[in-house]
């Protein structure tokens, strides 16, 4: 269902559920009033009985009846009926069929000064009346036609109200929720035209104040992130096609020559090695794409590792690739802490493996490494006196694939660090890369400490 038919039908179910229940309020109070008010009327007809019947000894003659037939105010089946203190009848002006049931009233009126009560279709009360030291009882009943009749119309007025507001209800909820929607409506709209090829555009974020508008400038955030991931990929791809395709053309290139011009074994085995040699670098680039598709996809088990162990891996590792290279290693810690996270061995060492890798790759000086903990990190600080990296390849250092102008006669494919920061983001740590060109440069690695 649309969200726009769901509000709608809220809507109207609430404002009708409120309208309903004002309607019968109101005609539950003006019940009780026509009760109330009725009641009253019958009160003064029985103390009028009252005065004319008991005080002037009108009791046996037909001067009650004679005044009822000009009194205009007569209360359709008026009944009065007196009663003595011995609860004997002595006075009806009709054929009184329940007297019985009318004397169970009257001991009532020992803790009240006047008794309400309802005799089918009639409405009735009993009331004492004293005089000239006897004790009389006074039952004034009668229908209250003109008051059910008020009542039934106000009831038909409301249901008729209720119908009309029902139909105007219906029309306000569809009309403001379509204005409350129009916003989400218009984003609808704008998302509809942003494509993979129009990834530049953006949706309107309205007065940047409401929920509305702050869905919109979330999507917008989302878009960027997303035109960032784009570009990303592209660049991505473009460098891996080129970076594949040069050693795979050398190889196809390089046996095709040998097929058709070498006829010495010494040249079948030199062109052999070309080809062994190029289809080794395109090995180490799918290598290093797949340890950064592995990293990337979040499946890798974290458990808890000690650091000082990875990083001694990877200097070992890193000196048995160039041996003879300095790489002294400093511990700053206190005896009560640790160098534990949790994380993957595999992993970290391979991360530690590589900043170390191009340290010393670029770099013929000694390379500085420091472990220390610090505020609930780890932090470890590889140093080196190399190249370093200029402000314009700085920005970009972290991409796939991509190297620095400075190193293009240095062996490499610019995997590393994008592995590094793929793993380190995995550990919940921070890699932070400081250097200036021709003097080093500094890579920091912070990884918080397991509990």
């Amino acid at each position: 269902m649309l969200i726009r038919n769901r509000l709608t039908i809220i809507f109207t179910l609430l404002a009708m559920a409120i309208q309903i229940t004002l309607s019968l309020l109101v005609l539950y109070f003006y019940s009780l009033y026509r009760q109330e008010e009725f009641f009253s009327r019958l009160e003064g007809k029985a103390r009028v009985a009252g005065r004319v019947l008991i005080s002037r000894r009108h009791l046996h003659d037909d001067f009650f009846k004679n005044m009822v037939r000009t009194d205009l105010l007569t209360i359709v089946e008026e009944q009065i009926s007196i009663y003595n203190s011995q609860h004997n009848l002595v006075f009806t002006n009709r054929t009184l069929k329940e007297s019985d049931y009318y004397k169970e009233k009257i001991p009532l009126l020992a803790t009240n000064s006047m008794v309400e009560f309802r005799s089918g279709h009639l409405e009735s009360i009993v009331i004492p009346y004293r005089d000239r030291g006897q004790q009389f009882y006074i039952f004034a009943s009668g229908y209250d036609r003109i008051g059910f009749a008020k009542l039934s119309a106000l009831q038909q007025i409301t249901l008729l109200s209720n119908l009309l507001g029902f139909t105007l209800i219906v029309l306000a909820g569809w009309y403001f929720s379509g204005r409350v929607l129009k916003p989400i409506s218009q984003i609808v709209d704008e998302v509809e035209q942003i494509t993979a090829t129009h990834l530049h555009k953006r949706v309107n974020e309205g007065n940047r104040r409401d929920e509305i508008a702050q869905l919109a400038m979330t999507f917008n955030q989302m878009l960027f992130r997303l035109e960032d991931a784009f570009v990303s990929q592209r660049s991505f791809v473009s460098h891996a096609s080129h970076e594949l395709r040069t050693p795979l053309t050398n190889t196809l290139g390089t046996l095709e020559t040998s097929l058709r011009y070498d006829q010495d074994p010494v040249e079948w085995r030199h062109s052999m090695e070309i080809a062994v040699d190029e289809l080794k670098k395109v090995i180490i680039l799918t290598n290093g794409l797949l340890g950064l598709a592995k990293v990337t996809d979040g499946t890798v088990a974290l458990t808890a590792v000690q650091v000082d162990d990875c990083l001694l891996t990877a200097i070992g590792q890193v000196q048995t690739k160039y041996p003879g290279r300095s790489l002294p290693l400093q511990f700053v810690t206190s005896e009560d802490e640790s160098f534990t996270v949790k994380g993957n061995a595999t992993l970290l060492t391979t991360a530690f493996l590589n900043v170390l890798d191009n340290a010393c790759k670029y770099s013929s000086e000694p390379v500085a490494v420091q472990l220390k903990s610090r505020d609930e990190q780890i932090i470890v600080t590889v140093t080196d006196q190399g190249r370093g990296i200029s402000e314009t390849d700085a920005v970009h250092i972290l991409d796939p694939l991509y190297r620095g102008e400075n190193v293009n006669d240095v062996p490499g494919y610019g995997i590393g660090l994008a592995v590094t920061q793929k793993i380190i983001d995995l550990h919940q740590g921070s890699l932070q890369i400081s250097s200036n060109v021709n003097k080093g440069t500094s890579v920091t690695i912070s990884l918080p400490i397991q509990p």
